[in-house]
Formats: structure tokens, C-alpha cells, sequence
């Protein structure tokens, strides 16, 4: 059940959930345990990054 329930949440974490979001739904009072527990490198998250930043530049230009 705990592996299943690690897999939820790193994938609702690579899928954009916010921290905050992902700890009142796993009923964790300090999303600070949350990251440490859930929050694993995500391959191409930069590259992600980079792309959500640069959209929000274009929207603001």
C-alpha cells in the first residue's frame, strides 16, 4: 500500500501538483515532510521549466 500511495504522489508531483495541494491530500500537516518524502529529480524538469517560464514571458511581453 505504501508503494502504491509513493507512486501517486511522485506522479501527481511530476504532473504539476503544488506541494501544498499534495500534502493536504496525503493529510500532511507540513508540506516541508511532503518534499522530503514524495519529491524525487524528475527527468526533463528544467527543460519543463524553462518552457512554463518562457510561455509566461511571451504572455507578459
Amino acid at each position: 500500500m505504501h508503494a502504491l500511495r509513493h507512486l501517486s504522489a511522485s506522479e501527481a508531483i511530476n504532473e504539476g501538483v503544488d506541494v501544498y495541494t499534495l500534502a493536504d491530500l496525503l493529510g500532511h500537516e507540513d508540506p516541508a515532510f511532503t518534499l522530503r518524502r514524495y519529491v524525487h529529480r524528475v527527468t526533463g524538469a528544467v527543460e519543463k521549466a524553462r518552457k512554463a517560464i518562457g510561455r509566461r514571458y511571451r504572455l507578459a511581453a
